[in-house]
């Protein structure tokens, strides 16, 4: 086999052989990249996160600088017959729906397991409303009146239905818990009804805005939207709340003018 015969002599001169690799680095960004890549997946499965952080919304200052605000609740008298003509004796105490004395004092479970359940809707009107969420004023909270146990013990205090919600004191349902943001749900009004829970009959006792003597032509056929609800106002920017009549659209909740809800009776 025939071969070239080459002769590489040595020099004694260091040569060098340049070889063209490319020694540029660039990770520079390549992390952000990564996280962007994975927001991106994930809003594609499980779609664009949204806010569902919580806000507490405080009952805003009256005119006159106070922030209380004021519920009466009244029961009706069942001594006194119902019919047509002779509707209209209610009143605010707890004795009205058939608890004693001794129940109420004594913080007996049947009264302790009862409660005022006020509900907040997205619109007066039943055949379309949504219940946004519920607002629990406990009967341990409120004024007291005064009664008499027996002859052998002299006048005591008892609670009745008419609270004070404030900042301090009876607070509990004072504030409404909301969505801090209008991203999810753009709601800036809700509609206010209210219902009590008797611990006795474990029956729920719906209530009016308005003394049903005072509703005419019918006391006990009428138009639920105008005679069940309150209007509450949410104020996003302040993060506070108002309420207003839905008949006068004034509003209330002081002193002078307080929320007043009066059990519904039928004939």
């Amino acid at each position: 086999m025939d071969a070239n015969r080459i002769k590489i002599v040595k020099t004694g001169i260091d040569e060098y052989v340049n070889v063209p690799i490319n020694m540029q680095w660039d990770f520079t960004g390549r992390d952000e990249a990564i996280s962007e890549y994975e927001t991106t997946i994930i809003e594609e499965v499980i779609g664009q996160g949204t806010d569902f952080e919580i806000s507490r919304f405080p009952q805003d200052i009256f005119a006159d600088f106070t922030t209380a605000i004021n519920y009466e609740f009244y029961f009706y008298d069942y001594l006194l017959p119902i019919t047509a003509n002779t509707i209209g004796n209610w009143g605010i105490s707890y004795l009205n729906v058939g608890f004693t004395p001794q129940q109420v004092y004594y913080y007996a479970k049947p009264f302790t397991k009862s409660f005022f359940k006020l509900d907040l809707y997205n619109t007066p009107e039943d055949k379309n409303q949504q219940l946004y969420l519920s607002i629990i004023l406990p009967v341990q909270q409120g004024d007291t009146q005064t009664v008499i146990l027996s002859p052998q013990i002299g006048p005591i205090e008892i609670k009745k239905p008419k609270m004070i919600l404030d900042y301090i004191g009876d607070k509990e349902g004072f504030f409404i818990y909301w969505l801090r943001k209008r991203d999810y749900i753009d709601i800036d009004k809700f509609y206010m009804t209210a219902s009590f829970f008797d611990g006795r009959t474990g029956v729920f006792r719906q209530m009016t805005n308005t003394k049903q003597d005072l509703i005419t032509p019918n006391k006990f056929t009428f138009d639920n939207s105008k005679y069940f609800y309150y209007r509450v106002d949410l104020d996003y920017n302040n993060k506070t709340y108002k309420v207003y009549s839905t008949s006068t659209n004034l509003r209330v909740g002081d002193s002078l003018t307080p929320i007043k809800f009066y059990e519904y009776v039928n004939p």
